[in-house]
């Protein structure tokens, strides 16, 4: 399965979760999402608001990271439904 690259922690999503989100990054980043997996990825709330579609805010690391956790198990298991 092909991933894409966090920054902090050190870890990574599925890349087929956040292609469809590729507009939002251009938006947020100006890159694309190849272009932001080469240069370390994001991290966990950039990822967050790419993935909900919204422009990029603050929020707390530890809270990001366990939302994203969160978001990645719901869409996991989606694909195992």
């Amino acid at each position: 399965m092909r991933t894409f690259p966090l920054q902090n922690p050190t870890s990574s999503i599925p890349w087929d979760m956040i292609a469809p989100h590729e507009e939002q990054a251009q938006r947020n980043h100006g890159q694309t999402l190849k272009r932001l997996a080469e240069r370390m990825g994001l991290s966990a709330c950039e990822a967050i608001a790419v993935l909900e579609d919204r422009r990029w805010t603050p929020m707390n690391n530890d809270e990001a990271v366990k939302k994203l956790a969160q978001m990645v198990a719901e869409y996991e298991a989606n694909l195992k439904a």
